[in-house]
């Protein structure tokens, strides 16, 4: 029978923890050897890769053996420091900000009066002159509401015995003056011709167009005018494209009963046509 003694089983029993020993210290420095594999979603496992597949790759994890799929890596952090990306994280962009609407202007009917022909002209008695507002009004009107004028109130070079002012629409001459929601554009004038253009306020219509030239029966600063030549007639607004109507005005028979006395008669001949094109 083999002898025992103490001092054998005291060299068995260290010899035993020696080796335990060593098989705890084998993790951690294997551990700190591991290489690092950067989940997207952040996430971080320490292992040895011991299978690399197409789809997967095996990893020796100190808690056994893991699976991860390729594409779920971000980037592989290997022991000597490389790094080797497998995918690159998605970041989601920051939403846009929608641009701002844009106002674009609502297109508007516009009238165009093309006037050709003998201009209005009115004549006083050089004796009243001074008691007398010798201004001369254009007014148009849309379904009898009126929309723009045109006043002038400049008086032609002086003739002995008579006050005489002729229409112009010269932008020296002529004040014009617009309803509200209504754009008037200055005068384009030619020998024999001006052209009035106006943006209505108004949307689509068919409405009734008056066309008058007016004189004031008062003073300057309160003024009731009274019509002298009108005419009317049926006009298209539409947005699409200007409504234009051509305007021809004719004289008539005016003349002087008297060269002393300076007295007109058939004024009331002055005429006005409307032709909507």
């Amino acid at each position: 029978m083999p002898d025992v003694r103490a001092g054998h089983v005291s060299r068995r029993r260290r010899a035993g923890w020696a080796a335990i020993v060593v098989a705890l210290l084998i993790v951690p420095l294997a551990s700190a050897r591991a290489d690092v594999f950067v989940l997207l979603t952040g996430d971080r496992i320490s292992g040895k890769p011991v299978l690399n597949g197409k789809r997967a790759i095996t990893v020796q994890t100190p808690f056994g053996r893991l699976v991860i799929p390729r594409s779920r890596i971000e980037r592989i952090i290997r022991a000597d420091g490389t790094e080797e990306t497998v995918n690159q994280r998605l970041i989601a962009a920051p939403a846009a900000t929608p641009a701002p609407a844009v106002s674009r202007p609502v297109p508007r009917p516009r009238l165009v009066l093309v006037i050709q022909g003998q201009t209005f002209f009115q004549a006083w008695d050089g004796k009243t002159a001074a008691k007398v507002d010798p201004s001369l009004r254009l007014e148009l009107r849309l379904d009898e509401e009126p929309i723009a004028s045109w006043v002038d109130a400049k008086t032609d070079p002086e003739i002995k015995g008579v006050l005489l002012n002729t229409f112009s629409f010269a932008a020296e001459d002529v004040a014009a003056f617009a309803g509200r929601g209504v754009e008037l554009a200055a005068p384009e004038v030619q020998p024999g011709r001006a052209v009035l253009k106006i943006g209505l306020a108004t949307q689509r219509a068919r409405r009734k167009l008056r066309l008058a030239y007016q004189v004031n029966d008062a003073d300057a600063e309160h003024p009731a005018w009274r019509d002298r030549a009108e005419a009317t007639t049926e006009v298209d607004l539409r947005p699409e494209s200007p409504t234009i109507v051509q305007v021809r005005q004719n004289r008539g028979k005016m003349e002087f009963s008297g060269f002393l006395r300076r007295r007109m008669k058939n004024v009331e001949t002055f005429q006005i046509d409307l032709h909507p094109e």
